[in-house]
């Protein structure tokens, strides 16, 4: 039997809806289920199970997803900040080795799925899994009734095994969603970085900002999600069209010049390239402290030579630990 996993270099097929998999043909499919929102380290460990019982079977792997995320659809004033844009999930999965990713669109009728036929009507009718692979804590159907007992009752029924993946705990922090959100909230960016297993990153446009001009020139990223760090000086790295460049970011209200609207402005060290209008990715290192109000310009200025400094050697010291893993 001819494998069916991916080749070297080729990339994700993504299926636009379940009921698209059927051309796909696809063979010993083995799946994940989930939101996946940061695909942090906990996933990864999923995801990489995922591809080596594929590999295993001679088979493909399968991400299933949905968007939007369902608090969203359900309860939007519950639904917490996106640690990855859908595009960035989509692309981080991709970079891991997964096969196929099908996206569902999520809606409160689909929401309203039984957990039994949800598993029947999509997973198996549809996609008929040799495998499923999922977290301890996953839960699945309306009103998240599905467990994973049913999920295994449900293999034996209709001939799939289950695999259940543990939880993984980093510095005896468990690794999930929800704390990696509560340490970028925090400005904790580099801890929450050992928990993603890479920095948290903001892209957005640059748009015009304000023109003071004190000797470093920024520029002033419109965010694409919303959720931000703390405010505060940090350590970046800013990927930008004409290549990745260090600097530092300020995240606040500029208290120096009493302004009254939150801007994220970031300084690229050795950089003066135009910049206005083009897609910028800030990759968060370490905070180096918080907002604060000068009694003048000068203060001010002297204050960034310093934050300026020190940047330098944390991105250095953070570059010298990559290298050495």
């Amino acid at each position: 039997m001819k494998a069916r996993w991916r080749e070297p270099n080729r990339p994700m097929e993504i299926i636009n809806g379940s009921s698209k998999v059927k051309a796909f043909k696809l063979t010993n499919p083995v799946i994940t289920v989930g939101n996946f929102d940061g695909v942090h380290l906990g996933h990864q460990k999923i995801l990489k199970k995922t591809i080596q019982r594929a590999h295993a079977l001679g088979g493909c792997s399968l991400v299933y997803t949905f968007h939007p995320h369902p608090l969203q659809v359900l309860r939007p004033e519950d639904a917490p900040p996106a640690i990855t844009t859908f595009e960035e999930k989509v692309a981080i999965i991709g970079s891991i080795g997964i096969d196929y990713l099908v996206c569902e669109h999520f809606t409160r009728q689909y929401a309203e799925q039984p957990p039994e036929e949800f598993i029947k009507n999509i997973i198996c009718d549809r996609i008929h899994p040799r495998e499923i692979i999922i977290g301890h804590d996953y839960a699945f159907g309306k009103n998240r009734k599905g467990t994973v007992e049913l999920l295994r009752k449900m293999g034996e029924i209709f001939h799939f095994k289950v695999h259940v993946i543990d939880n993984i705990t980093i510095k005896n922090i468990p690794v999930r969603s929800t704390t990696v959100r509560r340490l970028i909230v925090l400005g904790k960016v580099s801890l929450a970085e050992k928990l993603l297993g890479r920095s948290y990153c903001l892209s957005g446009k640059v748009i015009h900002g304000k023109q003071r001009r004190i000797g470093f020139p920024t520029a002033n990223l419109s965010p694409g999600k919303s959720l931000i760090p703390k405010n505060g000086v940090y350590a970046i790295r800013a990927a930008t069209p004409y290549g990745v460049f260090n600097g530092v970011v300020n995240i606040g209200f500029n208290p120096t010049f009493a302004a009254e609207k939150l801007t994220i402005e970031a300084h690229l060290f050795d950089f003066s390239a135009d910049l206005y209008g083009k897609e910028l990715s800030l990759h968060f290192i370490k905070r180096i402290r918080g907002e604060k109000k000068f009694p003048d310009v000068d203060a001010l200025v002297k204050q960034i030579e310093k934050d300026i400094a020190l940047a330098k050697r944390i991105l250095a010291a953070h570059r010298q630990r990559q290298e050495d893993v």
